[in-house]
């Protein structure tokens, strides 16, 4: 009987060190025989997005007219290869444009769209995420703040219902129509044949569209392993194998984007190939400087191979250095000969650190405990807002929509995302933890920052068209923001394209701003007021406060209130512009 049961240990139950069927295979043969045109093709992102699937089915579908529905959070400049391309009939999305190093609309994504050849479906970065998270749990729907209030709202009525809590606790809420793409792409780091699939945090959108797809998900990894290796780092697996239609093994397969690594042992990170990112930027100016950059990066790199050789051994291992948490020092010190600190602020500058202020002046007065920024100008400010009152001693977490928490930001790289603030973080996780819980929660206390294209005398604002058909870039997670933070201050400089009557799209409703900065002055919602008030002046060393209110009045679209006192907002001090530039010594956002 001993010997039966030792048989049963060795033979039965002992643990194998790789589990199930190999799926491993090409992903040009994976492509090949799941991908067909017309179908609803889903990238996600759960920490590094799968940027080698997009060269791939540049390559394959090259002419062919496939029609696809693109499923993604963002089109960022690499999508602009699907679109050029001519892959796309629709997408489904968040965002559109370039996004590194400052957001900006992108020249292939806006023709495509004057064209007629791109069709948009717009939603919140949130509400996207719960439309794939009710296709996962097998739902029709899931409730929702985000959207309302919005032209989404509106343009959306087939998959986006309003209407009043059944249980009288929430007020007016919205129905999300579940979303079910029916292939996934994502790329994580490691995977074992059978395709269970370990990713490290933040983990981004989650694995939600992976369990939404129809027929499942093709998955990309840094590296094939054993069972055995997952088994190790059990708690990082995200992705079950019975979901994964195949595994190809694919090294710096989320280039140029970072893989970030963060508690993962085994496995190499690298960091973002900026001047990669950059050089495609340029190139997707013209026709022709795109067609160019295509035929060298992605058509005479036939294969992974070709691809990495032509990169080269020397910038990979630079990347891979970068992705180092010490490794901002190093960058600090290239470019510290940029940062100036003998010159006088310019109005940005000024208008960042006069947000910075009223910041701290919020969280002072309403005890609020988490900051959440949208990129550029706001972001700056929050930032600087939490340094400063840190060193008072007042505790305050700076957020970032795609699972950072807790986070002291490194400079010199003042990008959002950027992967060198991950070490510094107290919690990592995920889009909807950030968006839907720790911000929009009912006992949370979160003061957002946004900026935007343009501004109304409500609050109410817009990133995403300029009628008729002039493409911005999205909500992203404004919207998210608008609709879910305790209160929400924006940052936007003066002008009068900016300041305008009545936004002719409303990406972010602006019942929630209270507060405005501008280059030029300080915008309050007063005694209730759903409009703003013009309460107080931003020195710049050289105008009297008659002359700035004048070229206030000038540059805003509508008939001004003006507080009877007007509050003087001094010029920023030595340590607030130091600090200031510090973070953005290159001026992607301080340059006027």
């Amino acid at each position: 009987m001993l010997n039966q049961f030792q048989e049963i240990i060795q033979n039965i139950i002992s643990l194998k060190p790789t589990e199930g069927q190999s799926k491993v295979m090409p992903l040009k043969l994976a492509l090949q025989r799941y991908v067909q045109p017309g179908m609803a093709l889903h990238l996600g992102t759960a920490s590094t997005p799968p940027i080698v699937s997009i060269y791939e089915l540049t390559r394959l579908f090259r002419g062919a007219d496939p029609k696809f529905t693109l499923v993604t959070l963002g089109l960022t400049t690499i999508h602009s290869l699907l679109v050029h391309g001519g892959l796309l009939r629709k997408a489904i999305t968040t965002y559109l444009g370039d996004s590194y190093p400052s957001p900006a609309p992108n020249p292939i994504l806006q023709k495509a769209f004057r064209a007629g050849k791109m069709e948009v479906e717009h939603w919140s970065l949130f509400s996207l995420v719960q439309r794939l998270k009710a296709g996962a749990l097998g739902l029709g729907f899931l409730p929702t703040r985000s959207i309302l209030g919005s032209n989404m709202e509106k343009d959306n009525r087939e998959n986006f219902l309003a209407q009043e809590d059944p249980f009288g606790e929430s007020g007016r809420v919205g129905l999300l129509r579940s979303l079910m793409p029916d292939i996934s792409f994502y790329h994580g780091l490691a995977a074992d044949p059978q395709g269970n699939t370990l990713f490290a945090p933040p983990y981004a959108e989650n694995l939600y569209g992976a369990l939404a797809s129809k027929q499942g998900v093709i998955v990309t990894a840094e590296k094939i392993v054993s069972t055995d290796f997952l088994r190790q780092h059990a708690g990082f697996v995200r992705l079950p194998g019975y979901r994964v239609l195949s595994v190809s093994e694919v090294p710096f397969g989320g280039h140029p984007s970072g893989c970030n690594v963060h508690g993962v042992e085994g496995i190499e990170g690298y960091a973002v190939d900026n001047p990669f990112v950059l050089e495609l930027r340029q190139a997707c100016r013209k026709k022709e400087t795109l067609d160019s950059w295509m035929e060298e990066w992605v058509f005479k790199c036939p294969d992974r191979a070709d691809y990495l050789k032509k990169l080269s051994q020397a910038r990979l291992a630079t990347l891979k250095e970068k992705s180092h948490p010490h490794a901002w020092l190093h960058d600090l010190e290239s470019v510290r000969p940029q940062i100036q600190t003998g010159e006088t602020a310019n109005a940005l500058e000024r208008m960042v650190v006069a947000a910075a202020q009223e910041i701290i002046s919020r969280v002072r007065q309403k005890n609020y405990r988490t900051l959440l920024a949208g990129i550029g100008a706001s972001n700056l400010s929050a930032w600087l807002a939490m340094y400063l009152l840190r060193q008072e001693g007042c505790e305050v977490d700076v957020m970032a929509e795609i699972g950072f928490f807790g986070y002291l930001p490194r400079p010199p790289d003042p990008f959002i995302f950027n992967l060198s603030n991950i070490p510094t973080c107290k919690m990592l996780t995920d889009i909807s933890e950030v968006l839907g819980l720790l911000m929009g929660g009912r006992n949370q206390r979160c003061l957002g920052a946004l900026s935007a294209a343009q501004v109304d005398r409500f609050g109410n604002l817009n990133s995403t068209i300029v009628p008729p058909n002039l493409l911005i870039t999205g909500s992203g997670g404004a919207n998210d923001v608008a609709c879910g933070a305790s209160e929400v201050l924006v940052v936007i400089p003066h002008s009068v394209f900016r300041f305008i009557p009545q936004v002719p799209y409303i990406t972010a409703p602006g019942d929630r701003v209270r507060t405005l900065v501008s280059t030029l002055g300080l915008f309050e919602k007063i005694d209730g007021q759903k409009e703003f008030t013009l309460t107080g002046i931003i020195q710049d060393g050289n105008s009297s406060p008659e002359e700035i209110v004048r070229s206030i009045k000038s540059q805003c679209g509508w008939d001004l209130k003006i507080a009877s006192s007007l509050k003087t907002i001094d010029l920023p001090t030595s340590e607030e512009l130091a600090l200031l530039r510090l973070f953005d010594p290159q001026r992607f956002f301080l340059t006027e």
